[in-house]
C-alpha cells in the first residue's frame, strides 16, 4: 500500500488528537467483543504510542482502569511501523513477530509492556467485528 505523497504531506501536519480520539473510541466500543476475558489491569496508567513511520505521526493512548483514553505524556512503549504493515497485522496476513524480525515493526521503551501488547495483537481475532459491517464494506476489508 503506497500512500500518495500529497496525502502524506497533509496527514503528517494534522494534530494527533482527532485520530487518537477515534482510536480510543473504537477500542472502547469493541473491547468486550474482542477481548471478553481481558481486564487490562497490566495496561492501567501505562502509555502506548503507535507511530506510523511513513506518515511521521502516530497516536498515544492509555487505559484508565475502565476505558481507553488519550494520553499526552510521553509513552512507556512505542510501536513503529508503516500504515500498510499495521493493516497487514490487523488482517492477519503476517504476525507481529514476523514483522518484528524483518525490522518492519519496531518496539522501544518498556520491553515487558511491549511484549504483552505484541502478544495481544497477535492473538486478536478481528473477525467478530465484520458481522456489524455492511456486505460491500465487509468484502472490501476482507480481514
Amino acid at each position: 500500500m503506497n500512500i500518495p505523497q500529497p496525502v502524506v504531506a497533509v496527514l503528517s501536519r494534522l494534530p494527533e488528537a482527532p485520530p487518537t480520539l477515534a482510536l480510543v473510541t473504537a477500542l472502547n466500543l469493541v473491547r468486550r467483543r474482542l477481548w471478553p476475558e481481558e481486564d487490562f489491569a497490566w495496561l492501567t496508567g501505562r502509555r502506548v504510542r503507535m507511530a506510523i513511520s511513513d506518515l511521521a505521526c502516530g497516536v498515544t493512548f492509555s487505559f484508565d482502569g475502565q476505558h481507553f483514553v488519550l494520553a499526552s505524556q510521553p509513552a512507556d512503549v512505542v510501536f513503529s511501523a508503516s500504515l500498510a504493515d499495521y493493516w497487514i497485522i490487523a488482517r492477519r496476513q503476517e504476525d507481529p513477530d514476523t514483522l518484528f524480525f524483518q525490522r518492519r515493526l519496531t518496539i522501544s521503551g518498556d520491553t515487558e509492556l511491549g511484549l504483552q501488547l505484541k502478544n495481544l495483537m497477535d492473538a486478536t481475532d478481528f473477525e467478530p467485528l465484520l458481522a456489524f459491517l455492511p456486505d460491500p464494506l465487509r468484502s472490501r476489508l476482507a480481514i
